[in-house]
């Protein structure tokens, strides 16, 4: 059963984080018809049909209640998996994002109150944002961009008010954040910084629940969670020193960014000690590895650029044989070449991107994804 037109303006309003006065003032209407129509106690005039699906960026028929869609979770999981193919398509990375940004706003239209789906037109937002500020992409269609931005903060603002996911929230923060940074709207981007966990807390969940097990269930169950936790911290150490190392790699003196990540790599390399986070603990590693390739190159020393592209290789059949990450080897060997250039693409001078690809590394590295 499709909803009505009142249920859809009152989704479409909360969706866009409008209140009753603001909608009504852009319609130059009371805030009392709003809530008639809304209350199911009246209808909009025919001629504010249009003007109503423009506010709210969807079609008339979908405003009016007439198109049917998948809800839910199988929704999400459709166009979860309809993402994957966009991007695999051969379009730049750029256009892929918008490719998919425009998808996920289109099925966000189809079911207004799945702040997964709407979260991930944010994500794809963030990564035009990035691919705008630094290559210029989408630089001739500044309405356009502006627009995006625009629906990627009515959409933030609305999972903030209305979602109970808490993790759901602080993942659109963090993508709207990046909007912000990339848009230069930095007051907007640090009011949201504030509102995010922060690693000073030691009031962590994880830590206590641990306690909870040991004390309710006895050793066996609190040890189960603490290996858990060990997991988890892998996951938070691993993304907070790639983006720090990435910092270091393209803004501090070569020499300097080079002993910094030697010393993050020791980091993450500690975590192969536990069995079971050694997969997840190579791919960490293989994200360090990609800047490092940049700077040794910086420094100089394209055979120890050339070292890493092997270490990266390599790592990458271990990560294969362990069947963590990649359903088939033909994906795997696809994400190792992709990292392959991508490490070799971050070298700042064109000529030594060159050089490296005719060094035996490169071609030993290649040699060893071959036999994936």
């Amino acid at each position: 059963m499709q909803n009505s037109i009142g249920e859809n303006i009152k989704i479409m309003r909360r969706k866009c984080g409008f209140t009753q006065e603001e909608l009504a003032s852009m319609l130059s209407v009371t805030p009392q018809a709003v809530s008639k129509w809304e209350n199911e106690n009246g209808t909009p005039d025919i001629s504010q049909i249009v003007p109503l699906a423009q506010i709210f960026g969807i079609t008339t028929d979908s405003l009016l209640g007439m198109v049917s869609a998948t809800y839910g979770d199988a929704h999400t999981q459709v166009t979860l998996g309809h993402e994957k193919l966009l991007m695999s398509s051969s379009q730049s990375k750029a256009e892929k994002h918008l490719a998919a940004y425009t998808y996920f706003r289109t099925e966000s239209e189809k079911e207004p109150t799945n702040y997964t789906i709407m979260r991930r037109c944010i994500n794809h937002g963030a990564d035009i944002s990035r691919y705008a500020d630094f290559n210029g992409f989408l630089s001739d269609q500044p309405e356009l961009l502006k627009e995006i931005f625009a629906d990627c903060e009515r959409k933030n603002l609305c999972i903030t008010r209305y979602c109970e996911d808490k993790n759901n929230v602080e993942k659109s923060d963090y993508a709207m954040i990046w909007i912000y940074i990339h848009t230069k709207e930095f007051d907007k981007a640090k009011k949201l910084i504030d509102k995010l966990p922060s690693l000073e807390s030691n009031n962590l969940k994880e830590h206590i629940m641990s306690k909870y097990l040991l004390f309710r269930y006895g050793f066996e169950k609190s040890k189960e969670s603490m290996s858990e936790n060990i997991e988890k911290l892998l996951q938070a150490t691993g993304k907070e020193l790639f983006f720090d190392f990435e910092t270091y790699a393209y803004f501090a003196q070569p020499s300097e960014a080079v002993s910094i990540g030697e010393k993050y790599l020791h980091i993450i390399s500690s975590y192969k000690t536990f069995e079971h986070l050694q997969p997840a603990a190579l791919i960490a590693e293989n994200r360090l590895r990609e800047s490092m390739v940049r700077c040794y190159a910086g420094v100089g020393d394209l055979t120890l650029a050339g070292r890493e592209l092997v270490r990266i290789a390599e790592s990458y059949i271990e990560i294969a044989s362990s069947g963590v990450k990649h359903e088939s080897k033909e994906d795997a060997k696809e994400d190792a070449y992709a990292l392959i250039e991508n490490a070799i693409n971050k070298i700042a001078e064109r000529a030594q991107r060159t050089q490296i690809r005719e060094m035996p590394e490169y071609k030993e590295a290649i040699a060893i994804i071959e036999h994936l």
